[in-house]
């Protein structure tokens, strides 16, 4: 009996280290295949991309499979050499796991759309907002622009401004329920970290960027959030009541929702869903649509140069500005009466425009600029009349109706500048000079 069991045992025995071996050798066969460099991996995450990438934000990304692959260049990493770039880096783990983050000193206008439905309506792939943060999430990753109040140094053109992008993969996520928000979060809090570590080793002056805490769905389809406190009451200002000359009933207002120091926008516009207004249609050239937008430091020069392209800045063939001054306190035009009164009389005369079909919202824009947290800010304001112009013919718009469009776009821009939670209220703006009408019908 005892000689039965003593084999059972040794049959055990065997089949043990034959298990055993087999693990043993499936270890050896990964680790030649480049397992267990996670620790290598985690340090060079530490000092990739000249110590700029935030560790505890990308730590779980860190794969251990192979070496971790870093491509990195610039003037933050080699001072010497030229480059257009501050800071170019990537970093990849493989399986679809990596960062790649870019940094530059802007000497001409921020890449991005800039004009106010772009902003409120980036397109497809722009995605989310990190609230107190100057940018957005799209295809290509987070952006941001930040100050440097003291100048990037390198430069052939001195400049203050720095943009930032950074792109985060996590492969590991795939499709699953919520990824495109961890995603674009961790890429917002990647930019400001870079951004933070540029300018502290500038020297170049103010206070470090906050990491976001979370991000809003700018499109309806995303689902997300939206703002509360005071950054959700920046565009309730618009509304018939506060703006005669706009069609009675309800308006729908919507803003950025990046609750920006250097960048604001709202739209508004009649809400043929509300209750109120349902079964009543608006007659031609009734004032259906608003829209109301600031841009300070680079985004302001961003902002003008993408619409004068366009030709829709003051001096292109639109009514000449007239450099009325605003008060900063109340917001209020004191020339704005007189002001269209004027334009009736001498601007417009006995000049009837033709709109031609092809316009879907012609508008009429007012600009002006101010000095808003010690920055020169452009502001730009426009009325959105209601038409319905059949294919291939015009519209007369004589006079009359047209001093009544300027009429409402200066009070638009007045109760902007001075609505209590408005953006130029709030980032206390003075020195408002009115530079000129647009209109965006020729």
């Amino acid at each position: 009996m005892g000689g039965l069991t003593d084999r059972v045992w040794l049959r055990y025995a065997i089949l043990f280290a034959l298990i055993t071996a087999l693990v043993t050798g499936a270890n050896i066969a990964i680790g030649s295949r480049g397992g267990g460099h996670l620790a290598a991996n985690r340090d060079q995450l530490r000092k990739a991309c000249d110590g700029a990438l935030p560790y505890g934000d990308l730590q779980g990304l860190v794969r251990d499979a192979r070496p971790g692959e870093l491509r990195q260049h610039g003037t933050m990493l080699a001072p010497g050499r030229q480059s257009r770039s501050l800071l170019d880096c990537s970093l990849s783990w493989g399986g679809g796991n990596g960062v790649t983050v870019h940094a530059e000193a802007l000497v001409s206008d921020v890449p991005q759309g800039m004009e106010t439905r772009q902003i409120l309506n980036p397109g497809s792939g722009a995605t989310f907002t990190a609230p107190g943060t100057t940018g957005r999430y799209g295809a290509r990753g987070a952006w941001l622009v930040a100050d440097c109040q003291g100048g990037l140094d390198g430069r052939v053109r001195p400049t203050t401004d720095l943009y930032v992008t950074a792109k985060v993969t996590d492969g590991s996520a795939g499709a699953a329920a919520g990824t495109s928000r961890t995603t674009a979060l961790t890429g917002f809090r990647t930019a400001v970290h870079v951004a933070n570590a540029i300018t502290r080793a500038q020297r170049c002056g103010g206070p470090p960027l906050d990491p976001p805490t979370r991000v809003v769905a700018t499109a309806g389809d995303q689902g997300g959030g939206g703002l509360t406190g005071p950054a959700a009451r920046r565009c309730d200002w618009i509304s018939p009541s506060s703006v005669p000359g706009l069609r009675p009933g309800a308006w729908a207002t919507r803003g950025d929702a990046q609750d920006s120091a250097s960048l604001s926008a709202c739209t508004g516009d009649w809400d043929p869903d509300a209750r109120h207004n349902k079964g009543v249609a608006p007659r031609d050239w009734q004032i259906t649509g608003v829209e109301a937008a600031s841009w300070a430091g680079v985004l302001g020069r961003s902002a003008y140069d993408s619409y004068e392209r366009e030709g829709h800045v003051p001096g292109w063939g639109a009514a000449d500005g007239d450099n009325r001054l605003v008060d900063a306190e109340t917001g209020a035009d004191d020339d704005a009466e007189a002001g269209a009164a004027e334009a009736e009389e001498t601007d417009a005369g006995d000049r009837v425009d033709r709109v031609p079909s092809y316009l879907t919202r012609p508008q009429l824009a007012l600009w002006a600029r101010s000095v808003c947290g010690g920055r020169v800010t452009y502001h730009r304001v426009s009325v959105l009349p209601r038409l319905r112009i059949p294919d291939g013919e015009t519209v007369p718009l004589g006079p009359e109706r047209r001093a009544a469009l300027s009429e409402t776009a200066h009070t638009l821009l007045a109760r902007y500048l001075g609505a209590e939670d408005g953006w130029p209220k709030t980032a206390g703006c003075r020195d408002t000079t009115v530079l000129g009408e647009v209109e965006e019908w020729h």
